[in-house]
């Protein structure tokens, strides 16, 4: 193998490792963006219980589920336009997975009577827990997965406590499982960017 050859493959190995710290980041855009939506919409249905104005839980869910869907579907458009790797492939099919038990969760179930609407946020945890350790899982970062805890944890904690302000519990659960891991994205597309250009 001549010097040209070895150049061209270590500039191909190094826009892969580029092409993966830029979907890294992307990702934890995607969770921040996902995390702060559904952090002010579980918020707005933690007063409108507080305050009984129940009626309101149900289209605040919807533009919860609005909004978040507009978001994945933007950014999957967006990474049509791309070329995607298989990585980015398998994590978008995890979210799509996911995704569709969560609306029979929030939605179907409890408007058909099968359980309360109080049962939502322990179920939508686990599954929840599901989606961040599988990102970990395939971005193979370890502190991704660990972050699932919080939402295995907080499910427990959720289905033990009886008190009208769980919803805390559930900010808490999407900002240091949905935030966070946003946040720890971000960082390794900056440490990995520095690191390239060092």
């Amino acid at each position: 193998m001549d010097h040209n050859q070895i150049q061209q493959e270590i500039s191909i190995i190094k826009s892969m490792i580029e092409k993966t710290r830029r979907e890294t980041a992307e990702s934890g855009h995607f969770l921040i963006l996902i995390g702060i939506v559904s952090a002010v919409g579980t918020f707005a249905i933690g007063m409108f219980e507080l305050f009984n104005l129940n009626q309101l839980d149900l289209p605040a869910l919807i533009v919860m589920l609005l909004i978040n869907g507009l978001i994945g579907y933007l950014v999957v458009a967006n990474e049509e336009k791309k070329a995607k790797s298989y990585t980015k492939t398998i994590l978008y099919n995890v979210w799509f997975a996911c995704s569709i038990p969560i609306i029979m969760i929030v939605f179907l179930f409890p408007l058909t009577k099968v359980y309360s609407f109080q049962l939502v946020p322990i179920l939508i945890s686990l599954i929840m827990g599901i989606i961040i350790f599988s990102a970990g899982v395939i971005y193979e970062l370890r502190y991704i997965q660990w972050c699932s805890i919080v939402w295995w944890g907080g499910a427990c904690l959720m289905a033990y406590i009886e008190s009208q302000y769980k919803f805390l519990i559930m900010i808490a659960m999407i900002l240091f499982g949905f935030v966070l891991p946003g946040i720890i994205f971000n960082r390794q597309y900056k440490n990995g960017s520095k690191n390239n250009e060092a």
